[in-house]
């Protein structure tokens, strides 16, 4: 694989050049870097990322707050990957608008396809199509999922046939143990946000009047606790609750409110 393909691949999804057979916990996502951020260049399917709303053409402007802006494509790479089941947010625009998700990194497995064993595989054939690579990375790897076979670091259209050369097939394995986190609905920054968050109080600022459910996840995904506000106000809301007992560090935040859901990260000192 030539190291143009090997950018445009490992770039949201390691931090280390790409090698057959390599896993790192990632969301499914390959990307480049831009000014504003990281261009997504591909969502994969069946991954964490494909169960969010970013799409390809997206720019990612930050991970847990911190700002992609500016960066170069190890840093941005850095920030994407880390430990497996833990969440992160992030911050992205999508045709000009504002949005965060909530996504929990999954075991992602990137393997190389050797071309002369899919040339025998299917007698000795020059082009393949997409079906027939998946037929093949899937029988030649038993204990991960296949979700996708990507060429040129790009997903292959049903409709092509290739030649088998530079082709990888992405497969996930997820933690059978793995606590569950609520997929949230993608909203524009403001809609819901985040004022204060210690051990006696959240506050927060709504758009509208409603109903609001704020859920507390630790750094780990597991739900702390669940507040109910059942006429939360246009403006400013504030909620007493008793976090005395929980250990200091990293919290993600979940309100929905009226259907729509915003997460973020807060810190809890």
């Amino acid at each position: 694989m030539n190291n143009f393909v090997k950018a445009s691949l490992i770039a949201a999804m390691m931090t280390a050049p790409l090698m057959a057979d390599e896993s790192f916990g990632g969301v499914g996502i390959t990307i480049y870097q831009v000014k504003e951020g990281v261009h997504v260049a591909e969502v994969i399917p069946g991954t964490p990322a494909a169960e969010t709303n970013i799409q390809a053409g997206d720019i990612i402007t930050a991970v847990d707050g911190v700002s992609l802006k500016g960066q170069d494509i190890e840093f941005s790479k850095a920030k994407l990957r880390g430990q497996v089941n833990k969440p992160l947010e992030i911050t992205y625009m999508s045709n000009g608008e504002t949005y965060s998700a909530i996504v929990r990194r999954a075991q992602i497995t990137v393997k190389d396809l050797d071309n002369k064993a899919v040339k025998n595989w299917y007698g000795d054939k020059e082009r393949v199509n997409v079906q027939e690579l998946e037929t093949f990375a899937s029988a030649t790897e038993n204990e991960k999922q296949l979700v996708a076979v990507l060429r040129h670091g790009n997903l292959i259209k049903n409709d092509v046939s290739v030649a088998s050369a530079d082709v990888n097939g992405i497969y996930i394995e997820k933690a059978k143990s793995a606590p569950k986190i609520s997929k949230p609905t993608a909203v524009r920054t403001g809609d819901a946000s985040l004022r204060l968050f210690n051990r006696k109080a959240i506050s927060f600022t709504l758009k509208s009047t409603g109903r609001a459910t704020i859920t507390i996840l630790n750094a780990d995904g597991e739900q702390v606790t669940t507040l109910n506000l059942d006429n939360a106000m246009a403006g400013v809301n504030t909620l007493a609750w008793d976090g005395s007992k929980l250990p200091s560090g990293r919290y993600v935040i979940s309100i929905d409110h009226n259907g729509s859901v915003s997460g973020m990260n807060a810190v809890l000192k």
